[in-house]
C-alpha cells in the first residue's frame, strides 16, 4: 500500500514511480532501536525496488541491513523470494546523513517512528531535498501541523490510514486556515 501511495504521490507531481529516487526512512522494526528483524521498512523496500523505484534508506540507529545484504545467501529464509528484481538489493547501504541522504530525492517515505523522524522540519527537508518531494507517511509519523506545512511547501502529502490528508490539502489549495 505505501507503494500505491508514492506512485500517487509522484503522480500529483508530474513524475512516475519508474526511476525515482526514494528515500525510505527508517529501517528497524521499531523507533529508537537497531533490530531490522521483521521489519516493515524491508517489505517498503523491496516493492518499490521492484516498481522500478531507485530505494535509499537512511536510519540513525541501523549500520547493516542484513536481511538485504544476506538475501542471496539465506534466499530460502529471504522475503526477496517474493518480489521480482531484488539482486540489487544486497549492496543497498543504508545511510546515516540525513543531509545527503534527502538531497534530489523526488519521494520520501517516513516509515519507522525514530525521534529525528519525529522532530523533523519540513522546511529542512524540502531545503535538504531542493524542492518539494512527495511525502508519504507510513506510519502515522506527522502531525496535522507538518501535513499542511509540507502542502504550503508545494509538497503531495500521503499517509497510511489517515483520509483527512486530502481534505487538508483542499483546504490549503483553497487558502483556507485550519
Amino acid at each position: 500500500h505505501v507503494a500505491e501511495l508514492a506512485g500517487e504521490a509522484l503522480v500529483e507531481m508530474r513524475k512516475e514511480i519508474n526511476g525515482y529516487k526514494v528515500l525510505v526512512l527508517g529501517c528497524s522494526y521499531r523507533e529508537d532501536v537497531g533490530d531490522t528483524r521483521y521489519s516493515p521498512s524491508e517489505l517498503i523496500v523491496r516493492k518499490l525496488h521492484e516498481v522500478g523505484a531507485e530505494v535509499s534508506v537512511h536510519d540513525p540507529y541501523v549500520q547493516v541491513w542484513p536481511e538485504m545484504r544476506d538475501q542471496n545467501i539465506n534466499y530460502d529464509h529471504s522475503l526477496a523470494r517474493h518480489f521480482r528484481r531484488q539482486q540489487e538489493l544486497s549492496t543497498l547501504e543504508v545511510q546515516t546523513d540525513l543531509d545527503g541522504a534527502l538531497k534530489g530525492m523526488d519521494c520520501v517515505v517516513l516509515s519507522v517512528r525514530h525521534t529525528l523522524y519525529k522532530e523533523l522540519d519540513p522546511d529542512f527537508v524540502v531545503a535538504a531535498v531542493g524542492g518539494p518531494v512527495a511525502i508519504v507517511d507510513a506510519f502515522g509519523i506527522l502531525p496535522d501541523a507538518k501535513i499542511v506545512r509540507y502542502l504550503e511547501l508545494g509538497c503531495a502529502v500521503r499517509a497510511v490510514a489517515r483520509g483527512h490528508v486530502r481534505r487538508l490539502a483542499e483546504q490549503v489549495r483553497q487558502g483556507g486556515t485550519l
